[in-house]
C-alpha cells in the first residue's frame, strides 16, 4: 500500500480542510513529519487508520472523539484517503458518528457513521474530486466497506498497527511480548490455519476413538456392577446358580397351583348355598315391609269410597261459584257507572270555566290586532330601505367570506401542526419499535439454535426408543428360532439312532462264523445284533430330519446375527444421544416461544424508514412556516372587510331609526308578524273550541246517568240467580250424607282418586306375590346348613396369593437366567471389538499427541510452524539490527522453563562483546528502540514475502528517535538513518514522525505541523 493523498476536515487539531499530498515525499523514499509535541503529528496516522478501518491509530481511542474542538458546528468531520496497491488506485472516505445542527429549526441531530470505497484506477490525482472519486465499490454500509478494505490490503487494523503504522511504543511491546502474546500476533499475520485445523482434526479423531473405547469399557463395567458381578467369571457362576434356583421354584409353583384349585372349588360350592339363604331372607324382609303398610292402605281404601260419592257434586258447586262471580262483576259494573256519572258532571263544569276564561281575554285579542297593524307599517319602511340593506348584506358577505378563508387557513395550520406532532410521535415510536425488533430478532436467533438442539435430542431419544423395541422384538424371534433348532436337533439324533440300529440288524443277518465282518474285519461274532428288521422309511426320515435341522439351525444363526445388528444400532444411537445435551425445554415449547416471538415481530408491523420519516418532518416544518405567513395575510384581509361592513351598516341604520333594531331584518320582521298573527288566530280558535267542549260535556253527563240506572237493574238479577244455585247445592249435599266441610276436605282426594285406587290394588297384588315367594324360598333351604363363606374365601385367597408369589418368583428367576445369558454373550462380543478398536487407533493417538505438544520440545505443530516464520523474522531483523549497533547485538529465540528444551517465541539479545545472551529488558532506551525497530522492519519484510496479497510499499514510524545519540556521523542515530536509507533503496518508502531537530536536519523532506491557538496547520517541506 502506497499513500497518495490524505484529506482531513474538522479532524483532531485541524479545524478546517487540510490536504496532504504524499507523492513527492514517497518519491524521495525517506521523509519526515515534524512539529512540536501535541501539534497533531500522530493525528495524521489516526486519520489514515480511521479512513481505512474506521478506528484511530490508538485502538483505545473512540472514533467520535476524533472531531476537532476548533471546528465550526456546520463543518462535518471526515477523512479521505487516496492510496495505490500495485497498479490500482482506490479512494476511501469516512465520516464518524457525530452531532450536527438541524437543517431547520434549532437543536442538533445525530449523523451515523458513513463509509465509501471507490476504485479510481486510471484517474490522475487532480481528477479525483468530491464530485468524482471513481467507481463505487461499497458505500454507506460500514461493514461492507471494512470487509472490502481488509480483502484488498490482506490485513486488518491491528496488523496495520504492527507492520505498516508503528505508533509510539507499540512495536517495543512486540519486542518484549511473551510467547502467548506474540503467538496471537503472528497467528493473525500468517495463515497457519492449515496446521491449526490439522492439529484439531487429529486431536478430535484421537479423542473420539479413545473416548469411545473408554466409554464402552466403562459401560461394560457398569452393566456388570449393575447386575452385582465384579467380572465375567462371576457372571458365569451367577448364571449357573440362577438356573438351579429356577428349577426349584418351578416345582414349588406346581404344588401351589394344585392347592389353590381345590380351595377355589370349595368356595364356588359354598357361594351357591349362600345365595339360596340370602334369597329366603330377602323374601321375608319384603313380606314384613308390606305388612307394615296394611293399616295405611285400608285407610286409603275408605278415602277412595268417600271420594267417589263426593265427585258427583263438583258440577253443582261450580254453578254456585259462577253465580257468585256474576254478582261480583255486576257490582263492579255498577261502581264504574257511578264513577263515570260523577266524572261527566265534573268535566261539564270544567268546560264552562274554560269558556269564561276565554271570554275574559278579549282585551288581549285587541292588543294583538294593534301590534299586527304596527308591524305591517314597519314592513313598508323596510321595503323603502331595501337598497341600503343590499349594500350592508354585500359587505357582510365579503366579511364572512374573508373570515371563512381565514378560519380555513387557521384550521389547515392547526391540522398541519397536529400532523407534525403526530409524525414526531410516530418517529419516536418507530425508533422504539426498531429497537424492539432488533431485540426480538436476537432472541429469535437464540431460540432457533435452542429449538434445533432440542429437536436433535428428542429425535435421537426417539431413535433409541425405536431401536430398543427392535432389539426386544428380534430377541424374541431369536429365542423362538433357537428353540426350533434344538427341537430339530433332538429329532435328528432320534432318527439317526433308529437308522443305525436298523443297519446293525441288517449286517448281523449276513454274518457267518469264520467270515470277516464287513465293518470291523473280525472273524468271531460273539454278540451280533438281534431283533426285528423294520428299516423301511428310516433312511428317508433321517434325511428329512437332517434337512429340517439344517434349516432351523440356519434360521437360528440368521436371527442371532440380526439381533447383533439391531443391538449395534441401539448402542450407536445411545452413543449419539450421549453426545447431545438435553434441552431444559421441549422442542414444542421452544417452537411455541418462537411462534410468540414471530407474532411479536409481526405485531411490530413493517420496517419504518427512519431517514425518510425525518425528511418528512423537515418538509412539514417548511409547510407550517408557509401556512403561518398565509394565515397572517388572511387576518389582515378579514380586518379590512370587517371595517367596510361596519361603515355600510351605519349608513343603513340612519334610514331605519324608526324601526326597532331587532326588527330591521325583513326575515325577522316577517317572522314576528307571523307570530303575532298566529297568536291572534290562536286566541280566536280557543274561544270557539271552549264553546264546543261545553256542549259535548253536557251531553256526556246525561248518558252517564242512564248507564247507572241499567247497572242497578243487572246487579239485582245476578243476586237472585246466586240464591237459587246455593239452595240446590245444599240439597244435593244432604242427599249423599256429606257436610260442606267434609266435601271441601275430600277435594284433594277427588283429584288423586284414580291414583289412590291403583295404589290399593297394586298393594294387594304385591302382598300375595310376597307370601308365595316366602313359601318357595323356605322349601329351597329345607335341611341345609349355612356355610362360613368368608372363612372359605380367606383360605382360597391365601393359597392364590401363595401361587402368585411362586409364579412371580419362577418367572423372575427365568427372566434373570435369560437376561444374564444375553448379557454374557453381548459382553464377550463387545470386549472383543473394543480390543480390536483400541489396537487400531494406537497410531492415530500417538500422532495426535505429537502434533499437539506431547514431544521432546513440547511444541504444537502450529507453534512450530509459527516459530519457523519467527526465525525468518529474527533473521531479517538482524540484517538491520547488526549495522545499527556496529554488529554488537543480534536477536535470537530464548529457551523457556529453565533450559528444559522448549523453544517458544520469546526473544533475547546476544552481546558479541561479552559472548553471552541476555534479556531484551536489559537494553538501554536507545538500544531498545533500535531492537524494536529492527524487529518491526524484519516482520514487515517477512509478511510481505510470505503473502502474495500484502504489499508494504510504505511504512511509518512514530517517535523514539530522541533516545538515540549522535557523534560526528557515527552515533546510533546516524547508523539507524543509514539502515533506513538502505530500505528506501529497496523500493520501500519510510515516513518518520519526530520532534528531534537532528532528525529534521538529516531528513528535511516531508511535512511540518504548526500548532496555533485556533488549531494546527500542515506545511510541505521541499525535496532536497
Amino acid at each position: 500500500m502506497r499513500p497518495v493523498r490524505l484529506t482531513l476536515q474538522a479532524f483532531g487539531p485541524y479545524p478546517g480542510r487540510v490536504v496532504i499530498d504524499f507523492r513527492d515525499a514517497v518519491e524521495a523514499g525517506l521523509f519526515g513529519i515534524y512539529g512540536q509535541t501535541g501539534s497533531g503529528k500522530s493525528t495524521i496516522f489516526s486519520a489514515m487508520t480511521f479512513a481505512l478501518f474506521g478506528e484511530a491509530a490508538k485502538a483505545e481511542q473512540e472514533a467520535p472523539s476524533l472531531r476537532s474542538d476548533h471546528a465550526d458546528p456546520d463543518v462535518m468531520t471526515e477523512a479521505e484517503f487516496v492510496f495505490d496497491i500495485g497498479e490500482r488506485r482506490y479512494v476511501v472516505l469516512r465520516r464518524p458518528d457525530q452531532m450536527r445542527p438541524k437543517a431547520r429549526g434549532e437543536g442538533e441531530t445525530r449523523s451515523a457513521h458513513e463509509a465509501y470505497l471507490f476504485d479510481a484506477t486510471g484517474m490522475s490525482l487532480d481528477d479525483i474530486t468530491d464530485a468524482a472519486r471513481g467507481k463505487i465499490v461499497a458505500e454507506k454500509k460500514v461493514r461492507d466497506v471494512d470487509a472490502a478494505v481488509i480483502e484488498m490490503l490482506g490485513y486488518g487494523s491491528e496488523q496495520f498497527r504492527q507492520i505498516v503504522l508503528l505508533p509510539q511504543g507499540r512495536f517495543e511491546k512486540f519486542l518484549s511480548a511473551k510467547t502467548k502474546e506474540r503467538l496471537e500476533i503472528l497467528r493473525e499475520l500468517f495463515d497457519v490455519s492449515l496446521y491449526e485445523k490439522l492439529m484439531a482434526d487429529l486431536k478430535s479423531a484421537a479423542d473420539e476413538a479413545e473416548r469411545q473405547v473408554r466409554e464402552e469399557r466403562a459401560l461394560c463395567i457398569k452393566q456388570l456392577m449393575a447386575e452385582g458381578f465384579e467380572s465375567t467369571d462371576a457372571l458365569i457362576s451367577g448364571i449357573e446358580a440362577a438356573t438351579g434356583k429356577c428349577a426349584e421354584l418351578r416345582a414349588n409353583e406346581e404344588t401351589g397351583k394344585a392347592t389353590a384349585e381345590a380351595a377355589e372349588k370349595a368356595v364356588r360350592q359354598a357361594e351357591a348355598i349362600e345365595e339360596k339363604f340370602a334369597t329366603a331372607e330377602k323374601m321375608n324382609e319384603r313380606l314384613r315391609a308390606l305388612e307394615a303398610r296394611k293399616d295405611d292402605i285400608e285407610a286409603l281404601a275408605e278415602q277412595v269410597r268417600q271420594a267417589e260419592r263426593a265427585r258427583g257434586l263438583i258440577d253443582v258447586e261450580e254453578r254456585v261459584r259462577d253465580a257468585e262471580r256474576e254478582v261480583g262483576e255486576a257490582e263492579g259494573g255498577r261502581k264504574k257507572a257511578d264513577e263515570a256519572s260523577e266524572l261527566a258532571a265534573r268535566e261539564a263544569e270544567k268546560a264552562a270555566e274554560a269558556l269564561r276564561h276565554e271570554e275574559d281575554r278579549a282585551d288581549e285579542v285587541e292588543t294583538l290586532r294593534r301590534r299586527s297593524d304596527e308591524l305591517e307599517r314597519y314592513g313598508r319602511i323596510l321595503e323603502a330601505a331595501a337598497d341600503s340593506n343590499q349594500a350592508v348584506e354585500t359587505a357582510l358577505k365579503e366579511q364572512q367570506n374573508a373570515d371563512n378563508t381565514f378560519q380555513a387557513a387557521k384550521a389547515q395550520l392547526t391540522k398541519l401542526q397536529e400532523k407534525r406532532i403526530s409524525k414526531n410521535a410516530e418517529l419516536k415510536v418507530a425508533r422504539e419499535t426498531e429497537t424492539k425488533r432488533a431485540e426480538i430478532v436476537g432472541r429469535r436467533a437464540e431460540l432457533d439454535q435452542r429449538h434445533l438442539a432440542a429437536k436433535s435430542y428428542e429425535g435421537a431419544l426417539q431413535d433409541v426408543t425405536t431401536a430398543q423395541a427392535a432389539v426386544e422384538e428380534q430377541l424374541r424371534k431369536s429365542k423362538a428360532a433357537s428353540g426350533r433348532a434344538e427341537k430339530a436337533r433332538d429329532n435328528l439324533e432320534t432318527a439317526e439312532r433308529n437308522l443305525a440300529a436298523a443297519q446293525a440288524l441288517h449286517l448281523a443277518t449276513k454274518l457267518e462264523a469264520g467270515s470277516a465282518c464287513p465293518v470291523c474285519g473280525a472273524t468271531e461274532h460273539p454278540a451280533p445284533a438281534t431283533g426285528d428288521i423294520g428299516s423301511a422309511g428310516l433312511d428317508k426320515a433321517f434325511r428329512e430330519t437332517r434337512d429340517a435341522w439344517l434349516a432351523a439351525d440356519r434360521e437360528a444363526r440368521q436371527a442371532g446375527e440380526a439381533l447383533i445388528g439391531v443391538q449395534a444400532t441401539l448402542e450407536e444411537r445411545k452413543k449419539r444421544l450421549s453426545t447431545l445435551q438435553q434441552s431444559e425445554e421441549l422442542a414444542d415449547v421452544i417452537a411455541a416461544q418462537i411462534g410468540r416471538e414471530d407474532a411479536a415481530l409481526a405485531a411490530l408491523g413493517p420496517r419504518v424508514d427512519i431517514l425518510a420519516a425525518e425528511a418528512g418532518i423537515d418538509e412539514l416544518e417548511l409547510q407550517v412556516e408557509e401556512l403561518e405567513r398565509k394565515r397572517d395575510e388572511l387576518r389582515d384581509r378579514f380586518d379590512e372587510r370587517r371595517n367596510k361592513a361596519t361603515e355600510a351598516k351605519a349608513a343603513r341604520d340612519g334610514k331605519l331609526a324608526e324601526v326597532p333594531e331587532n326588527l330591521r331584518d325583513v326575515t325577522v320582521l316577517a317572522a314576528t308578524l307571523k307570530n303575532v298573527t298566529g297568536s291572534l288566530e290562536s286566541l280566536q280558535a280557543a274561544r270557539t273550541a271552549a264553546e264546543k267542549a261545553l256542549n259535548s260535556a253536557r251531553e256526556k253527563a246525561l248518558g252517564a246517568v242512564k248507564d247507572l240506572e241499567s247497572a242497578d237493574k243487572a246487579l239485582a238479577d245476578c243476586k237472585t240467580r246466586h240464591q237459587k244455585a246455593a239452595e240446590v247445592f245444599r240439597t244435593r249435599l244432604a242427599g249423599v250424607g256429606l257436610t260442606a266441610e267434609a266435601f271441601q276436605s275430600l277435594k284433594p282426594a277427588i283429584e288423586t282418586l284414580d291414583e289412590d285406587r291403583e295404589t290399593v290394588e297394586t298393594y294387594r297384588r304385591e302382598h300375595k306375590s310376597a307370601s308365595d315367594a316366602v313359601t318357595d324360598a323356605a322349601s329351597a333351604i329345607e335341611g341345609m346348613s349355612r356355610p362360613d363363606i368368608e372363612a372359605l374365601r380367606e383360605t382360597h385367597q391365601i393359597h392364590a396369593e401363595a401361587l402368585g408369589r411362586a409364579t412371580e418368583e419362577r418367572v423372575a428367576a427365568q427372566t434373570r437366567v435369560d437376561h444374564l445369558d444375553r448379557l454374557r454373550k453381548g459382553m464377550e462380543e463387545t470386549l472383543r471389538k473394543l480390543d480390536e478398536a483400541e489396537a487400531a487407533s494406537g497410531p492415530l493417538r500417538g500422532l495426535a499427541a505429537l502434533v499437539n505438544g506431547q514431544n521432546s520440545q513440547r511444541l504444537t505443530l502450529e507453534t512450530f510452524a509459527i516459530g519457523a516464520m519467527f526465525d525468518q523474522i529474527l533473521e531479517a531483523a538482524n540484517l538491520r539490527f547488526g549495522p545499527m549497533t556496529n554488529y554488537q547485538y543480534s536477536l535470537e529465540r530464548e529457551v523457556e522453563n529453565g533450559g528444559r528444551g522448549k523453544r517458544g517465541l520469546g526473544t533475547q539479545v546476544f552481546d558479541a562483546h561479552t559472548g553471552k545472551s541476555r534479556a531484551t529488558s536489559t537494553l538501554s532506551g536507545g538500544e531498545t528502540f533500535i531492537a524494536a525497530l529492527a524487529l518491526a522492519l524484519g516482520l514487515a519484510d517477512v509478511v510481505e514475502a510470505a503473502s502474495g496479497k500484502v504489499r508494504l510499499d510504505t511504512i511509518f514510524i512514530d517517535e523514539g528517535f530522541g533516545s538515540l545519540d549522535t557523534e560526528n556521523g557515527s552515533g546510533t542515530l546516524d547508523q539507524v538513518l543509514q539502515v533506513l536509507n538502505s530500505i528506501v533503496r529497496q523500493n520501500r518508502a519510510v515516513g518518520l514522525i519526530s520532534h528531534v531537530p537532528l532528525v529534521q536536519e538529516a531528513i528535511p523532506n516531508g511535512f511540518y505541523v504548526r500548532k496555533g491557538m485556533s488549531g494546527s496547520s500542515i506545511e510541505e517541506r521541499g525535496v532536497v
